[in-house]
């Protein structure tokens, strides 16, 4: 069943990666607008979604759990805020594919952790990973920015690898549902926080022009979100967080694809960038798909 979740989340997480861009180059002044919208349009559909709470099964996890939850939340956000800033300097796809660098660092955290024993043939899979992410950097047509993004998706990595282990965790030990409302929670809590800081809400104050006529949009790329984080989040308890990862490398492949249609379709999401050497990259995306296969 974990492998159902594993597949059904991809496409949800390219139409984010490709309409988060849209908005980084669009809609934000800022790169950091996205975690602080994101945040409140997540709070509009908690509330929604709050309806459906008596029908769930009320069984509040220990406090040990949902501190953990809400920190899990917290680095989902951090994350993001990397991720953000990455789309300032690439397109959505490479982004996109700087997360598949994540079955690289699972394995060589559980050796670290759990003195888990590496092969000969993960080795070649990390090999073929990091291979494909620098042809990805020298694909990048932003020639300043591509080691930006780079470094700073694989910051967001390494914090999403330990989201994971803490995810793992926490549904181990508490019902699923409560437990990613919880996640949820921390998520919001995690992303609003900023706007006590008067710079940060002036930012803010000074983007509305642009973030009002946007606001559907914004509630409706986060409600998509939604849907990604809770089949992302509901492999992991059913599955291995690495075998987890290996299947969502299959994302920077719908993100290319989606890219393609919407240009071919659409002048709104039109992205030159993206159009040059589209062979190209998605024989990489397909070459990244080998290597993390080897890895898991």
């Amino acid at each position: 069943m974990w492998l159902f979740y594993a597949l059904l989340g991809p496409p949800f997480c390219a139409i984010v990666h490709v309409l988060d861009s849209h908005c980084v180059e669009n809609v934000f002044d800022r790169p950091f607008m996205g975690v602080i919208t994101g945040s409140v349009a997540s709070l509009v559909i908690l509330l929604a979604v709050s309806f459906a709470m008596p029908f769930a099964i009320w069984q509040l996890p220990g406090p040990d759990v949902v501190v953990l939850a809400l920190l899990a939340g917290g680095l989902i956000q951090l994350s993001q805020a990397f991720y953000f800033k990455a789309l300032q300097y690439s397109e959505a796809g490479i982004v996109a594919a700087y997360w598949n660098l994540i079955p690289i660092l699972l394995p060589l955290t559980s050796y670290y952790l759990f003195d888990e024993v590496l092969t000969l043939w993960q080795y070649a899979g990390i090999g073929i990973l990091i291979f494909t992410s620098v042809c990805f950097c020298l694909l990048d047509s932003c020639l300043k920015g591509r080691w930006y993004s780079f470094m700073l998706m694989l910051a967001a990595c390494m914090v999403q690898v330990i989201t994971m282990l803490i995810q793992k965790t926490v549904f181990e030990q508490g019902e699923f549902f409560i437990c990613f409302l919880i996640v949820m929670i921390g998520i919001i809590g995690s992303g609003v926080l900023p706007l006590l800081i008067p710079d940060i809400r002036k930012a803010l104050g000074n983007n509305m022009p642009t973030l009002r006529p946007a606001i559907p949009m914004l509630i409706g790329i986060e409600a998509v979100n939604w849907v990604a984080l809770y089949t992302a989040l509901r492999a992991v308890d059913l599955g291995e967080p690495a075998l987890v990862a290996a299947v969502e490398t299959t994302i920077p492949g719908y993100t290319f694809a989606l890219t393609l249609l919407l240009v071919a379709t659409t002048k709104r999401f039109d992205n030159k960038e993206a159009r040059q050497q589209l062979p190209l990259k998605l024989a990489l995306v397909a070459l990244m798909t080998v290597g993390v296969w080897q890895v898991s």
